[in-house]
């Protein structure tokens, strides 16, 4: 359900700048914005550390590939729904596998 929750929230993000008429790379990190910080508000709200910060694993990096996509598809000239159904598609789909396969980012080192 987060990874789910992860693409259809970035897609809206990035749709939602996009159609605002900002740049694609603003849209993009607007998608990253929208669907990350949306699950730290959800973590907040049942109480628990964020995922975000407390696990090693692509999240906003996940994000950001969806919006890339959705990007490339709009550039493209895909038609509104099929760039945010494969924004929200590449999102969902490297979160699960980055999960299932348990990719993980370096930590950083504090100092």
């Amino acid at each position: 359900p987060d990874a789910v929750g992860l693409g259809l929230f970035s897609a809206t993000g990035v749709h939602l700048s996009w159609m605002a008429g900002q740049p694609p790379l603003v849209a993009i990190l607007m998608g990253v914005i929208t669907g990350s910080f949306g699950g730290v508000l959800r973590d907040l709200i049942c109480n628990e550390i964020p995922t975000l910060f407390r696990d090693h694993r692509p999240y906003a990096i996940c994000a950001a590939a969806g919006g890339a996509t959705y990007a490339a598809a709009t550039l493209l000239q895909a038609p509104a729904g099929v760039a945010i159904a494969a924004c929200a598609l590449v999102t969902t789909g490297l979160r699960i596998l980055a999960l299932q396969l348990d990719w993980r980012l370096p930590p950083t080192e504090p100092g």
